[in-house]
């Protein structure tokens, strides 16, 4: 017989042994490799879902303000291989209802005008691009108003405003209107209408589709074109243009797209022009949002210079009032005239200029002035005369200033007059004013559209005169840099540049040359339109924050362990079972290494043969890995559309890497027999850990053993006894809990270490009894033969069950959770969201009055009482929070403002995570090198979606509302509510976002009690706002769904390892039986009953078993004990506690293969053989 046929041979003979190895390598393949294939499968699965949502969609331009519907025309005329469609997307709210009282709403809704050319860019199946009155919804909305074909409903859409709302002359009240339309389909969720988005999740939206053209003319974004009625013309303006390049969907090909579009862009898209003024011989750039952008009026002073064009800065305020200030004067008068009234002049236009551009003015006196500085003003005639005003008097004037929750406190500021102008050219110009829609355009005061409320009844006829003459000609004139210092805002610092053309050039040849150099120097840096590659983007973030490759493998790290060292202990145990073979090969003249060679040869191919059986497996494992995914864990992934994605090479590195990890465990198998000689071999004795080796303990020993005992009483007395300071250790976690922890390793530490003492102790140097007393003696007697197998083996267990057992007890609910300061939620009981800017502050009576919520009611007093609400700037980004399975690069960004910083900072609101600081919320007004920003972000979303920490920095594209820039991360939240947001002041958030307005995110502080009429209060008077509040506890139970399934999921895998890892002890108990059969073959000779036998050997796997899994599980509870006493835990008892039952029945039941080799041994050959 040669090597090899005896290879075979031995391979068929010991088929039941070699199955077992073949079935624990195939175990660990499965596992190894079906985690690479989940892994592979939701990594394809968000790709085939960011593919699915954009259908066509390559491309995507959006801008800071709304653009004109001829630059898609104009771009589509000149493009190749490349499809531009018009479109509008803005938030709504959807209501269904036949009152507004019995109305159910959803809001943060998606809306999205599209005509035929956007709705071919879309997966829409066979639903129709909506038409006029008809509206198109996903199944999310659908179901979530119980809503059906045929049904109708009503959209509520912001109106956009040209000016921004909380500039001075803003529009605040009419922000909204309300359409009524037709439900004409429903898009399947499985559907591209019913996914799409443009930021990457696999979340399902809440999408609306509506006709381009209808939506545009309800929000008043069609277009005007010129007549009687309107004589100034319109064009039909949108804000998204969604691009189709199939051949190139790169980011350089983005990057051409922005330049293409910067081609076409007209001054009409930035919502620019250029007015002729011909009676005063100049061109004026102004803004249709009165405020020139900072960047453009750069810009435009830099296209002006190059072209050596004369210019002129202006900037035009409202004043609310102008008296002459002479106190003393008009005491005086009083005295002469009791019924004297000093005059005062309303509601007049002040004019900051550079005289020196301007034309000279005519002066009605001799005092003439070449420059404005400081408080230096000139004066026109006519308010000259109604004030009694001269050269060298005061002139004292109110104003509006705008705060930051639309409040308008009014200031005044005293001038000094230092010219007076006559009312002709060009003093008697109402071009310095830029058209103001309702305001400029008024017959009089009664006519204008009140851009906050006016004292009417104050205003002189005189001034009513002064207006139907004059209109907007400017009473003052002010230096332009005192102008700027007293009235300039974020979104600019001018309100038009005045251009003058050369002595032979007309304003048409002036105005032509200099809009053609203007746009050709404009720049997405200015203009805000960017090209963004929305599909490689979408592609890119489908690599995903979280690698679930990785994840499953540490899910199932038990297993694979448990895997791995039972196919190490049953090749060993096969190898044990053939020692005297091993000893007869080499008694008949094989050499000891030719002999090991083959039976590695043998334990290679079982390997192999296990790892391809193990690869086969994998897919299943992984099909059901997936559907556990989609069913019972799908809170970790939000989503049903998950499918297997089989990747060839992830099969054969997971056959690698476990053919790589059991050859090593069959090497060291091996190793074990090279110690002993053939004629020890042919004995069957490979034990070198006898009863003659057991020496007792020292001193010193015991000492050692009883140490962790010791530390684990005496810190848990420190612990008890309030000594350990409160204060946060790491990551969130205070002193006291870890100082638990630490008491719970401890006991685990001590527990096994108490095992070993027992096991080393002279109680057991001899048994003396009978009965179950004795048998039950004898199994201690027995697990104390081979120590440090027994020790191992507990340890094994007790390790597992701390930690599936610590784990599993970490789960939380934070809806029990009262509000605390000190908190995840930071004492507050909701948070809102909102589609529209809240512009008021509504702590404040007249703040909530504007909104509709007048404490005059007595409802809105007693519920509002003692409530506060905290509001915070938003910039919508990416969801960064763990609900998010994509990577995000800039999540949404919140401002908070200073004063509700100062009480953050006061009641110490919130816990933080490792923040180097006190007073973590100050860290927010820390002023940075190379002009960083500071934020705060919540721990999970830093480190796990964005993978920065403190210290890390986030860099800010170039974007359509910003010029981009670097965030600094200064601290971490903990286990907090701003999951998913960066969080910065007030200040630094107006500076990188300038045109975003008021405040749409809320944290609002009440009783508990009275949560819901407070709820109930807000949705119903901000409902047009999209005003949508929910329990902070809430919000935190989503976040911390995803943990929680986490820690379920690692629950389940874990035990299935705890299980597995039985059969290995089960196996450690079989080698014992084999290596004592002489032992118990002579208490069988001697009278013990064959069920004595079987007994003792069951007493011993059960002790080490039983104190395997109570170490660990009674020091896991000990180390989670804050977590277990406090309101938010949400230990998932039931399931627990029978894992530990099944692992204690299938551990009993596996220690009968054991019993069954005991009590089937054969005496008189065995004793024999002794």
């Amino acid at each position: 017989m040669n090597s090899t046929r005896l290879l075979f041979s031995n391979l068929l003979y010991y088929w039941r042994t070699n199955l077992a190895v073949l079935l624990g390598v195939a175990a660990a393949t499965a596992v190894i490799g079906g985690a690479l294939v989940v892994g592979d499968s939701v990594r394809e699965s968000l790709k085939q879902m960011s593919l699915d949502r954009l259908g066509k969609i390559d491309h995507l331009l959006t801008g800071p303000r709304f653009f004109t519907e001829e630059l898609a025309n104009s771009l589509g005329d000149d493009a190749k291989n490349v499809t531009f469609a018009p479109a509008i997307v803005m938030q709504g709210t959807v209501e269904y209802g036949e009152t507004r009282e019995s109305a159910v709403r959803a809001g943060h809704i998606q809306v999205y005008g599209v005509d035929e050319r956007s709705w071919d860019l879309l997966e829409h199946g066979s639903i129709n691009v909506p038409q006029s009155g008809e509206i198109v919804l996903n199944e999310r909305v659908a179901s979530q108003l119980n809503l059906e074909v045929g049904k109708t409903i009503t959209l509520i859409v912001e109106i956009p405003a040209s000016i921004p709302r909380d500039a001075l002359l803003g529009d605040r009240e009419e922000t909204v209107t309300a359409i009524d339309l037709t439900v004409s389909g429903i898009a399947t969720e499985d559907s591209g209408l019913g996914r799409l988005g443009f930021n990457p999740t696999q979340q399902i939206p809440l999408n609306v589709f509506m006709s381009l053209d209808e939506l545009q003319m309800q929000t008043g974004l069609a277009e005007v074109k010129r007549s009687k009625r309107d004589p100034i013309p319109k064009p039909a303006r949108i804000n998204t243009l969604l691009i189709a390049s199939p051949n190139d969907i790169t980011p350089e090909q983005a990057e051409i797209l922005t330049e293409q579009v910067h081609d076409a862009v007209t001054l009409e898209d930035l919502a620019l022009k250029l007015v002729t003024h011909p009676d005063y011989r100049y061109v004026s750039l102004e803004s249709e949002q009165m405020i020139l952008e900072n960047g453009l009026a750069e810009m435009a002073i830099e296209a002006a210079t190059a072209e050596n064009v004369a210019t002129s800065p202006v900037l035009v305020y409202l004043l609310n009032e102008l008296r002459k200030f002479d106190p003393a004067g008009d005491e005086a008068k009083k005295l002469a005239d009791p019924d004297y009234a000093p005059p005062f002049s309303m509601y007049s236009v002040i004019a900051g200029v550079d005289l020196e551009s301007l034309p000279s003015f005519d002066y009605r006196s001799s005092a003439v002035a070449n420059s404005l500085q400081g408080d230096e003003v000139i004066v026109n005639t006519w308010l000259a005369n109604d004030l009694d005003l001269g050269v060298g008097d005061t002139l004292e004037v109110k104003y509006h200033v705008v705060g930051d929750r639309g409040q308008l406190p009014e200031e005044s500021h005293q001038f000094e007059v230092v010219a007076i102008t006559e009312l002709i050219a060009p003093t008697d110009d109402p071009g310095f004013t830029p058209t103001v829609p309702g305001v400029t355009d008024a017959e009089s005061y009664d006519d204008w559209r009140e851009p906050f409320p006016l004292k009417r009844e104050l205003i002189p006829d005189r001034d009513d005169e002064y207006w139907e003459e004059f209109r907007t000609v400017p009473k003052v004139y002010v230096g332009i840099e005192k102008a700027q210092e007293l009235w300039r805002s974020r979104y600019g610092e001018l309100t038009s540049l005045r251009f003058t053309p050369g002595s032979t050039e007309t304003l048409d040849e002036l105005s032509n040359r200099y809009r053609s150099t203007f746009l050709k120097k404009l720049g997405p840096e200015v203009t805000g339109l960017v090209v963004q590659p929305v599909k490689s983007q979408g592609l890119q973030a489908a690599q995903g924050t979280t690698d679930f490759t990785g994840l499953f493998i540490g899910f199932s790290f038990f297993l694979i362990l448990a895997a791995t060292l039972l196919v190490g202990l049953l090749f060993l145990l096969g190898i044990e079972q053939r020692s005297s073979e091993l000893g007869l090969l080499q008694a008949i003249g094989m050499t000891p290494r030719s002999v090991r060679g083959l039976y590695l040869w043998e334990g290679l191919i079982l390997v192999v043969l296990g790892a391809g059986a193990g690869t086969l497996l994998a897919v299943a494992y992984a099909a059901f890995m997936m559907y556990g995914l989609r069913t019972w864990w799908i809170g970790a992934i939000g989503t049903k559309f998950l499918t297997l994605s089989v990747q060839p090479v992830s099969l054969i590195v997971g056959a690698v890497i476990s053919i790589v990890v059991a050859g090593i465990v069959v090497v060291w198998a091996l190793r074990r027999t090279q110690h002993f000689s053939a004629k020890q071999l042919l004995q069957g004795r490979m034990s070198d850990d006898s009863l003659s080796g057991h020496k007792p303990l020292g001193s010193i020993g015991r000492l050692l053993g009883m140490l962790p005992i010791v530390l684990a009483l005496t810190l848990a007395a420190i612990t008890l006894l309030g000594l350990v300071p409160k204060q946060e250790a790491f990551g969130g976690f205070s002193w006291r809990i870890v100082a638990f922890f630490l008491v719970g390793t401890f006991m685990l530490w001590g527990g096994l270490s108490s095992l070993s003492l027992l096991l080393q102790s002279e109680f057991f140097g001899g048994v003396v009894g009978r009965g179950w007393y004795a048998e039950t003696m004898l199994a201690l007697r027995n697990a104390s033969r081979n120590r440090r197998r027994s020790v191992l083996s507990t340890n094994l267990l007790a390790m597992a069950a701390f930690v599936i057992m610590a784990v599993a007890a970490g789960q939380q609910n934070p809806t029990q959770q009262r509000p605390e300061p000190r908190s995840g939620n930071g004492g507050f009981t909701l948070v809102a969201e909102s589609n529209l800017p809240i512009l008021y502050d509504l702590n404040t009576d007249e703040g909530r009055a504007k909104v509709g919520l007048s404490s005059q009611n007595p409802d809105v007093e007693q519920s509002l009482q003692d409530v506060w609400i905290a509001p915070f700037r938003v910039r919508s980004g990416e969801n960064a929070s763990c609900l998010n399975l994509y990577q995000t690069q800039l999540p949404t960004v919140l401002g908070v403002p200073n004063d509700v910083l100062d009480k953050l900072i006061e009641e110490q609101r919130f816990t933080f995570a490792d923040t180097p600081s006190d007073a973590p919320w100050e860290l927010l007004r820390e002023e940075l090198p190379e002009g960083r920003i500071p934020v705060l972000g919540d721990m999970n979303t830093l480190m796990y979606s964005m993978h920065a920490g403190i210290g890390g920095t986030v860099d800010v594209p170039l974007m359509e509302d910003t010029a981009g820039g670097t965030l600094e991360i200064k601290g971490m939240f903990a286990n907090s509510v701003f999951q998913g947001v960066l969080v910065m002041s007030e200040e630094n958030f107006l500076k990188l976002f300038p045109t975003r307005a008021g405040f749409r995110y809320f944290l609002i502080d009440c009783d508990p009690e009275n949560s819901q009429a407070v709820t109930t209060l807000l949705e119903q008077h901000l409902g047009d706002s999209g005003f949508d509040a929910e329990p902070v506890a809430d919000r935190l139970a989503d976040f911390l769904a995803v943990q929680n399934t986490y820690l379920s999921t690692f629950q389940t895998l874990g035990g299935l390892g705890l299980l597995l890892g039985t059969f290995g002890l089960a196996t450690v108990m079989l080698r014992n039986v084999l290596e004592r059969r002489g032992e118990l073959a002579l208490l069988r000779a001697v009278g013990l009953r064959p069920a004595s036998v079987g007994r003792i050997v069951l007493w011993e796997h059960a002790l080490l078993l039983l104190w395997g899994l109570a170490t660990g599980s009674i020091a896991a509870l000990v180390a989670m004990g804050p977590h277990l006493l406090s309101s938010g835990a949400d230990v998932p008892w039931a399931s627990l506690w029978m894992l530990m039952g099944l692992v204690i029945f299938f551990g009993m039941l596996t220690a009968l293969f054991a019993v069954r080799a005991a009590v089937r041994i054969p005496i008189l050959s065995t004793l024999r053989g002794e």
